[in-house]
């Protein structure tokens, strides 16, 4: 048997296959991108206005705070939005925090991530996460909450992102004034 037939025409039939399902795979990316990238900001607009109900629209703000994900002021003046996330035990930990112009957290979201089912996702459920609201945006610790019972590292978590929260709220604070 030939070298040809057989190592080089199998090889070539795989790359022309690799080559043709790479261009199909191009093609449905310029199509759905679009679409996936309008659903992600439709999704954080809503949970932008659900920690901040008062804010009729918002201005995206600088900020160079690792893990801090966006920063927004409310066009209205009802105060700021800004998502941060910090490592937990599955993974990232996202947070959206509202502040007033006070200095007051208003409301507190947990959003979507990896934790474990059962005991980590407690921290996506309104019982653990409304504890945070009406508190001062001052840098919080792990006594300050009733963590999760046997979700230490997602409670942890929690609170190194409210903590990234402040730390940009502040900073943005700072500088308007």
């Amino acid at each position: 048997m030939s070298v040809w037939k057989q190592y080089g025409k199998p090889m070539a039939v795989l790359l022309a296959i690799c080559i043709a399902v790479g261009a199909v795979l191009a093609v449905v990316n310029q199509f759905t991108a679009p679409v996936i990238a309008a659903n992600e900001e439709k999704a954080n607009n809503e949970t932008y206005f659900a920690v901040l109900p008062e804010a009729d629209s918002f201005t995206e703000l600088e900020c160079d705070i690792e893990g801090v994900t966006a920063v927004l002021k409310a066009d209205n003046g009802a105060g700021y939005v800004i998502t941060a996330e910090a490592t937990g035990y599955g993974g990232d930990v996202p947070a959206a925090v509202s502040f007033d112009n006070d200095g007051n957290i208003i409301h507190v979201i947990m959003m979507s991530n990896d934790e474990t089912p059962g005991m980590g996702q407690k921290l996506t459920e309104e019982s653990f996460y409304s504890q945070f609201d009406g508190l001062p945006a001052e840098t919080l610790t792990i006594d300050d909450i009733d963590a999760i019972t046997g979700a230490t590292i997602s409670s942890k978590a929690t609170v190194n992102a409210i903590n990234l929260a402040i730390e940009a709220y502040q900073s943005i604070i700072g500088e308007v004034s």
